[in-house]
């Protein structure tokens, strides 16, 4: 269902319009009242307004002949929106016990995927940082969401005495309703951005842009060029990451839609995001590594990726891979050909490391089918050092973690993480010396 949430003040308020866009309410002394008529016209019965007061509120602002004659609760039945009005008991806050009860009512007066517009305009003392955790605690704990966050700042007009002295007239006092549900949204994408640095996960991003950029589009049909601009680069990382979790070594080492971006030609989105260029700086920074036109090296930085995020089994895969492909073409062997399709070549490669590796006579006849011009190629002492590296990596470790351990001496997962990274640097530095032989 729909929520609209609010909190009751006990002050006695002068009577404003209130202004949202191109809507003005009629003069009234509760912001509330004019935010439902604004927001929740079209609401019906299974819809909740839900107000939160004290006993001292309830008395004064919510029932009839307190403050004023007609309270909140007979205002709003006049509006005759069908949703159902709540009136839930509050505590002042005048304890820590007091305000984490309060914590509690306000996560217990949601439920399961709701979707709920926030008035914070009477959020006093700790409400404002109570409210905050209450809504994104109940985010993860009952999966709802955010329609709107508002502010009516009657003070913009002055102080009561001011705005009854310089408006006499009800109507000629008009306040504005401030929306700040770009900040929750801001909220939102910066814990995404932090999951992405942190996990290299992609899918939060995504799920935003489906929630927040894909209507604007459809709205636009396609020409809100901001929206589609942050649709397609998040929908590429999405494609980047998944990539690097299902190995898919010619994508990653070929990889060009994110090494083109940069932060500084990222457009402003002055609507719902401004400060959106700094969290574009942050996923410049972590992208950098793959911002290379050399295969191998973007590779080095898929690897790196993997070892940074715990993809153990990703970065020995990637890692195993990557070899072959780099002394094919160290070894100049492609011969036009696509260095990842040629399966019969990767097998000889493969072939001709582990035999090295593990100190085996190799099939001389096999290596004449190279043609190479210098047969002695595997009893270079350095590509020794390189197939030495490359069959403990592969036959050792990459065996043992892609099938599950299944085996004698398998190793724990500790000894997986950090000889992943020793192999890699070993690896790292013999192939940088083959490439100066």
């Amino acid at each position: 269902s729909k929520v609209f949430i609010s909190f009751l003040g006990t002050n006695k308020y002068i009577e404003v319009r209130y202004k949202y866009k191109t809507f003005i309410s009629s003069p009234t002394p509760f912001v509330q009242e004019a935010l439902v008529s604004f927001f929740c016209k079209n609401w019906g019965p299974q819809d909740r307004l839900v107000f939160f007061l004290t006993e001292e509120a309830r008395n004064k602002n919510w029932k009839d002949k307190g403050n004023f004659e007609k309270g909140l609760y007979t205002r709003l039945k006049n509006l005759q929106i069908p949703a159902l009005i709540e009136a839930v008991s509050f505590k002042e806050g005048k304890s820590e016990d007091e305000i984490m009860e309060n914590f509690l009512t306000v996560v217990n007066a949601l439920q399961e995927g709701d979707e709920v517009i926030f008035d914070i305009t009477h959020s006093f003392r700790s409400l404002p940082m109570l409210n905050l955790v209450a809504l994104n605690y109940a985010k993860v704990l009952k999966n709802i969401s955010i329609l709107g966050i508002y502010y009516g700042a009657f003070e913009v007009l002055g102080s009561p005495r001011e705005i009854e002295g310089k408006y006499p007239d009800p109507n000629k006092r008009i306040a504005p309703v401030f929306d700040l549900t770009p900040y929750s949204l801001l909220l939102e994408w910066s814990f995404a951005v932090d999951e992405f640095i942190k996990f290299g996960k992609a899918e939060r991003m995504a799920e935003l842009i489906k929630q927040e950029i894909n209507p604007i589009l459809r709205e636009t049909q396609g020409r809100d060029e901001q929206a589609r601009f942050l649709r397609d680069f998040i929908g590429a990382l999405l494609n980047f990451t998944r990539n690097i979790y299902t190995c898919r070594c010619p994508e990653l080492e070929s990889e060009k839609q994110i090494t083109k971006f940069s932060s500084k030609n990222t457009p402003n989105f002055p609507e719902f995001l401004p400060p959106f260029a700094l969290i574009f700086e942050k996923i410049e920074k972590k992208l950098l590594p793959f911002k290379t036109e050399d295969p191998w090296e973007k590779a080095k930085a898929a690897v790196s990726w993997c070892i940074e995020h715990e993809l153990i089994q990703q970065g020995y895969t990637i890692l195993v891979e990557a070899v072959v492909s780099e002394v094919i073409r160290l070894l100049n062997l492609t011969d036009g050909e696509d260095v990842y399709t040629n399966q019969e070549l990767r097998e000889k490669i493969r072939y001709f490391l582990n035999n090295v590796g593990r100190r085996q006579k190799i099939d001389k006849e096999l290596v004449k089918t190279f043609n190479f011009q210098d047969t002695t190629l595997f009893e270079n002492p350095i590509f020794i050092k390189l197939a030495i590296a490359f069959y403990d990596l592969s036959g050792n470790f990459r065996n043992d973690i892609n099938h599950c351990g299944c085996r004698t001496g398998r190793k724990s997962p500790k000894k997986l993480s950090s000889e992943l990274n020793t192999h890699f640097s070993q690896i790292c530095e013999v192939l940088e010396e083959l490439k100066n032989t």
